[in-house]
């Protein structure tokens, strides 16, 4: 594809100038072009910079905690490290289960997605830090997911317990959801699936044109890539198993999901392409689509979008769960 980048944020392709458009805010219109300044990872993998991507997950971990003050333990569960996030005054008894991002082999410790739903909702949240690729390949992190989720259920009547994630957070969302079934576990009572969907070996057309940073030209390594670091996850999976596919399965029964992406995440198609199929398997599905913002700009707390994403998210969870006081405004 021939583009170039601007240092103002604007892409020229093929000698068409692509803007930074008026229509989002004036912070996320510099957060664009602060990003179009950075210089590409180009093909590299991203667990080759794990070391640098935790301690900006931990930087983002503080600017949380300032912004929605909870309390933080660690604890294992069922042999499994995890994070549990509760608010500082009163509770509403729930507990929602996060799944961070990293594709699926960074992240460990990320809270920028738990700390301000735990306050908004008033709610415990337990932030999973499962096992990352390629040292741990599927099914590590879904085996994972459901030993938690088994003590959650032991403890918590399903209706008061959520799942959600983004980006390799929202895909192990879903494909925990479908684990749970053959498991002959209870599925949690809402979803949020976030700059994720449902079949990793296609993510569709948006990933062959944005990057993780929103730009056109040097797309995300798809998935027969050398690099890739969904294929360091996956490795031998059967696409076609609906654990790992829940794309390609049948989906009918899936608990209600809010699924939230932006017209620059490379993960759009993905996301839109798993909101149709929960509506077609006859499934309570709500798709929020955010104006010209790159893949999960949410753990971007300084956005006033990301203030509008968290409020809708929150309140998603709060109806599903039977939460009469929502944080969020």
């Amino acid at each position: 594809m021939d583009y170039v980048m601007r240092d103002d944020g604007s892409a020229e392709l093929r000698g068409r100038v692509v803007p930074v458009p008026a229509t989002i805010s004036e912070a996320a219109q510099r957060s664009l072009v602060d990003a179009a300044r950075r210089p590409s990872a180009g093909e590299e993998p991203v667990v080759a910079r794990r070391a640098q991507i935790d301690a900006q997950m931990a930087y983002l971990n503080d600017v949380a905690r300032a912004k929605h003050p909870v309390e933080i333990d660690e604890l294992v569960i069922d042999g499994v490290r995890c994070h549990r996030v509760r608010p500082t005054s009163g509770s509403s008894g729930k507990v929602l289960v996060n799944l961070h991002a990293g594709g699926f082999t960074v992240g460990s410790g990320a809270l920028a997605e738990a700390i301000p739903i735990a306050a908004l909702t008033q709610s415990t949240v337990l932030a999973v830090d499962y096992r990352l690729a390629p040292e741990h390949p599927y099914p590590a992190a879904v085996d994972d997911v459901v030993a938690v989720w088994r003590q959650v259920l032991a403890h918590h009547a399903p209706a008061d317990v959520a799942l959600y994630g983004t980006s390799a957070g929202a895909f192990l969302t879903a494909q925990s959801v479908m684990r749970f079934r053959i498991e002959g576990l209870a599925p949690p009572a809402c979803c949020g699936i976030f700059s994720g969907g449902g079949d990793l070996t296609d993510l569709g057309d948006t990933a062959a044109i944005f990057n993780f940073g929103g730009f056109a030209g040097e797309p995300i390594l798809p998935f027969e890539h050398p690099s890739s670091d969904t294929a360091a996850y996956l490795r031998d999976a059967d696409p076609d198993d609906p654990v790992v596919s829940p794309l390609r399965a049948d989906l009918r029964g899936f608990p209600p999901t809010l699924l939230v992406s932006s017209t620059r995440d490379a993960v759009l198609s993905a996301t839109a392409l798993m909101h149709r199929a929960l509506r077609r398997a006859g499934n309570e599905a709500d798709l929020f689509v955010f104006e010209a913002l790159p893949h999960g700009f949410w753990y971007n707390l300084g956005l006033p979008e990301t203030e509008e994403a968290l409020a809708a998210m929150a309140t998603f969870f709060s109806r599903h769960l039977g939460i009469d006081q929502v944080g969020a405004r």
